[in-house]
């Protein structure tokens, strides 16, 4: 290990010329902040809108393109590039451009997120703009401080007030209503309730869903096609909805690692998404009652809306964002041989955190799902006696896969070094006929193998047969049935139901408490 880190460079990302000028627009959901940034991007015509998510940058695209044309305006993500010489480019914040004139970079608090922070950081310590404008929440404004002293702050307001309604009652949902829970079964469960009472009217949104599908249910309850929309908490992410009033069905989750109470800036970032400026007219927040399953602590929404954490300036947040996570560069390991990166990667960590140990304000980043993409790529390459170049090796294990699609990032490195067991599987999943008779998380799981796949038609052309177009085209296959086994699972529901009397029970049980004790004594 000691010769390991003998090998290590820690570098920092650093830029040639530091910007003009920097502003934080910094403030609550529903502050006009990105709207402001936009239009400065649109009057412009020139510069990078960098965010966290796909469906963002898409967003960000289509706005630009119908205020200065779409002809103006292109798209690059992990997975698209539309129109990409434009002068002005949407993009995730993984594929921003390092340098150009104008940069408006979302969600600024991300740079602390412990498996994604470093594509921020990188930005905020290199990128070499003219200007750059810095969006996000106020608890973000440490962070913004130690990367730009001399910024220039504009704080801005939400533009509707909150009202905490109490607790309200499956019953009396009204139209423009979003109720919010905190996993995938909770949410299908919650939206077979609610159809009960508004049939065919019912909009559901979770993480799981691919982008088409999400659009379809947004779009469903955008034009009032439903009438309440069921949804996790991808919601805090962008997803504007014309919500008038924002439930909470339970106000605790997993997060991985424990079940724990939403945190406060959690809680605030959720219930922002009520009273929608332009949309509605006001934003009610409360908790759902009488579900019998669910644990919705009102005491815990009521005290959360309001910020108490103090900030520099004598500014008000949620939270205290004051550092921005780090994570090497292939140069920084000193391998030339592939199979020594994992334990270059343990020796950069252990460097890096007595090298950074001195700099408050910055954190290296989670290494672990680098390095569970790593040892699957090497374990299946093992297995077919074939080796990849170091250079193809690192951009594998940096590929946007969760540990969940693994063996599909093995697979890709099988038909990058030429082994002939690669392209039957992979012809197998862009096969769109296998989705005739899916279930909803198999072709859950198929949106999840095409956004992979697209990535990697865009990186490698063609190679294992793998082409945007049938990547796109498993991807759009994947997000009809996704819809159509929605309307399914919604109006005939079988989760949240007990298998032995067809009652309401919670949606991780088979069984109703009753039917369970039954069962228990016989």
């Amino acid at each position: 290990m000691k010769a390991a880190e003998g090998r290590i460079t820690v570098t920092l990302p650093s830029r040639r010329f530091e910007p003009e000028r920097v502003v934080a627009h910094l403030g609550p959901t529903n502050s006009g902040k990105t709207y402001a940034a936009l239009s400065e991007l649109a009057e412009k015509r020139t510069g990078v809108y960098a965010g966290p998510l796909r469906m963002l940058a898409q967003e960000a695209h289509r706005r630009l393109g119908e205020w200065i044309g779409g002809e103006h305006v292109g798209l690059v993500t992990g997975e698209e590039r539309v129109n990409e010489s434009a002068p002005v480019i949407c993009s995730t914040v993984e594929m921003a451009p390092q340098s150009g004139s104008l940069l408006v970079l979302d969600e600024v608090q991300w740079a602390d997120d412990t498996e994604r922070g470093s594509a921020w950081t990188r930005l905020l310590l290199a990128g070499e703009y003219r200007e750059i404008l810095l969006l996000g929440a106020v608890d973000a404004l440490p962070l913004v401080e130690r990367a730009f002293p001399q910024h220039e702050l504009k704080l801005f307001e939400r533009k509707l007030p909150l009202e905490f309604v109490g607790a309200r009652t499956l019953r009396s949902l009204t139209p423009g209503t979003v109720v919010v829970a905190f996993s995938r079964r909770a949410v299908l469960a919650l939206a077979g309730e609610v159809n009960r009472l508004h049939p065919g009217r019912v909009a559901v949104l979770y993480g799981a869903m691919p982008l088409a599908s999400r659009r379809e249910e947004i779009e469903r309850f955008v034009s009032g096609a439903a009438d309440v929309c069921v949804a996790t908490d991808v919601l805090g992410h962008g997803v504007n909805l014309p919500c008038e009033t924002l439930l909470f069905a339970e106000t605790n989750k997993f997060d991985g690692e424990e079940r724990r109470n939403l945190l406060p800036w959690e809680l605030a970032q959720i219930a922002g998404r009520a009273g929608r400026f332009g949309l509605v007219e006001r934003g009610h927040v409360g908790v759902l009652a009488g579900l019998g399953w669910g644990v919705a602590d009102e005491e815990l929404v009521a005290g959360g809306l309001e910020p108490h954490v103090r900030l520099p300036g004598g500014h008000f947040g949620y939270r205290i964002v004051d550092e921005a996570r780090i994570r090497p560069q292939l140069s920084d390991l000193g391998v030339e041989d592939p199979l020594r990166l994992d334990a270059a990667l343990v020796a950069w960590h252990r460097v890096a955190l007595r090298e950074w140990a001195h700099e408050s304000w910055l954190a290296v980043e989670s290494l672990q799902p680098l390095r569970l993409r790593l040892q699957a790529v090497q374990r299946r390459l093992a297995e077919r006696g074939k080796r990849l170049t170091l250079a193809d090796t690192w951009k594998l294990v940096n590929a946007p896969v969760d540990e969940d699609n693994a063996d599909l990032l093995a697979t890709l490195a099988l038909a990058i070094a030429g082994d002939k067991v690669a392209r039957p599987q992979l012809n197998f999943l862009l096969d769109t006929a296998r989705l005739r008779g899916a279930a909803l998380d198999e072709a859950e799981q198929a949106g999840r193998e095409a956004s992979i796949l697209r990535w990697f038609a865009l990186q490698y052309p063609g190679v294992g047969g793998v082409t945007i177009e049938r990547a796109a085209a498993l991807e759009a296959a994947a997000a009809e049935r996704v819809v159509a086994r929605l309307r399914v699972e919604v109006e005939s529901p079988t989760i949240g139901r007990c298998r032995s009397c067809g009652r309401s029970c919670a949606p991780w049980f088979p069984l109703c408490d009753r039917c369970a004790g039954i069962a228990s004594r016989t």
